[in-house]
């Protein structure tokens, strides 16, 4: 509440100009918009916000699944991490916003090039992590259970445990990656559906409609920490359970 009032004060003081800082008032009054039953839907900000949130949900999904495979086998195979260590970190250090005109062309325009964007921005960030835990796991705790006698199976969910706060951790910063790299692609190429957050920023930019900009920001921003906290609280959780 104390940052809320300083906002309104801030705003209200005029040091900014309503150009560069929007009232909350008036950043509220946008998001009450999308309960008039006149407004169109172009002008809703939730639909967009619904549609970039898929796209980045879609990616960064992919993003797992590959990040978490490149990774475990980099991990077990010391050849193929040995060949291969460099080729991802330069993947990781390409920006995504490059690759996304090829990516447009190759999909056709379609929702597949925004998706495989987020996928080749954060999958080597969760690759590299899994990667690196791999090649810490183990020690001590692995090689008692394997002279004891322990089962695959005991091994592999001791070696999960050891993977799992690294993996959670990846899958957040993944996560929180995807949205921004949802949002600057859309800002860059609109989607042909006319539903994207970045989109809509971008024209409430251009017509200095700066309450419409501050609003998405406040909503993304929501957004990617509710998903983060879910993230975290699960994680927590399934930690908890695997060590019980």
């Amino acid at each position: 509440m104390l940052a809320i009032a300083f906002w309104f004060a801030l705003a209200r003081s005029g040091v900014f100009g309503p150009t560069l800082l929007a009232d909350p008032l008036e950043v509220l009054a946008v998001l009450g918009r999308e309960f008039q039953p006149d407004v169109p839907a172009s002008s809703r900000l939730l639909l967009h916000l619904g549609a970039t949130l898929g796209r980045a949900l879609v990616g960064w999904a992919w993003a797992m699944v590959l990040g978490v495979s490149a990774g475990w086998l980099l991990g077990r195979a010391r050849t193929v991490r040995r060949l291969s260590s460099g080729v991802l970190e330069l993947v990781r250090a390409i920006p995504p916003i490059l690759v996304f005109p090829l990516f447009l062309v190759h999909f056709d325009y379609t929702r597949s090039a925004y998706q495989a964007t987020i996928a080749f921005g954060a999958a080597p960030i969760v690759a590299l992590s899994v990667a690196s835990a791999m090649r810490r796991s183990g020690g001590v705790r692995h090689e008692l259970l394997q002279v004891f006698g322990a089962s695959a199976a005991a091994r592999h969910l001791a070696r999960v445990m050891d993977l799992l706060p690294s993996l959670v951790l990846s899958a957040r910063i993944a996560l929180s990656l995807s949205l921004v790299i949802a949002v600057v692609t859309e800002m860059v190429f609109a989607p042909r559906s006319g539903f994207a957050l970045g989109a809509y920023a971008k024209d409430a930019e251009m017509t200095f409609d700066t309450p419409a900009v501050y609003a998405s920001m406040l909503l993304v921003g929501a957004i990617g920490l509710v998903l983060n906290a879910l993230l975290a609280l699960l994680g927590r959780r399934r930690g908890g359970a695997l060590g019980a």
